[in-house]
């Protein structure tokens, strides 16, 4: 087991943010006292009943709470209205740890190193997780071109796009 400073039990809970439903686990407010938020999103790696995650706590109406996917609660065995056991430490909130295709792609150009290395810690997770999450090798190397040619200065599915 893995050094986790913070520890809690607490129930799985629907979240209803007006129209968007998440499963959650809030922090009790005694231990979201102790914690360093100076930012909009405290990351955090951890277990949920001895299942890694790596998640962000966030805020929402005065109190902070972290999303729980349907793997994570599979792999852990839990429902909603179940009590769960949290255990997690603080990480770094600009550190990403990007998927081994990216690493490769990166390693292999200096220029997409610098732009990679230019984009927010917030969009180099997005492509992380676009890239990791892909379930095929095909999928994984088709949305790793789409991350080389952003990189390169061509299209961004991410950017936003006026209405105009």
């Amino acid at each position: 087991m893995a050094f986790f400073p913070y520890a809690f039990e607490g129930a799985v809970v629907h979240h209803d943010l007006g129209g968007m439903i998440y499963t959650a686990i809030f922090l009790p407010d005694e231990l979201a006292a102790e914690l360093p938020f100076d930012g909009p999103r405290l990351r955090a790696t951890g277990e949920v009943n001895d299942v890694a995650f790596a998640a962000a706590w966030q805020p929402s109406r005065g109190r902070w709470y972290m999303m729980l996917s349907k793997k994570l609660l599979r792999d852990a065995g839990l429902a909603v209205g179940d009590v769960a056991e949290v255990r997690f430490r603080i990480e770094p909130t600009d550190q990403v740890d990007a998927h081994p295709d990216i690493e490769r792609a990166l390693d292999a150009d200096d220029a997409l190193r610098r732009a990679w290395d230019a984009l927010t810690p917030g969009k180099r997770r997005g492509w992380t997780h676009r890239v990791g999450s892909a379930k095929t090798a095909p999928t994984r190397l088709k949305r790793l071109v789409e991350l080389t040619s952003a990189l390169s200065g061509g299209p961004d599915p991410f950017a936003r796009r006026s209405k105009a």
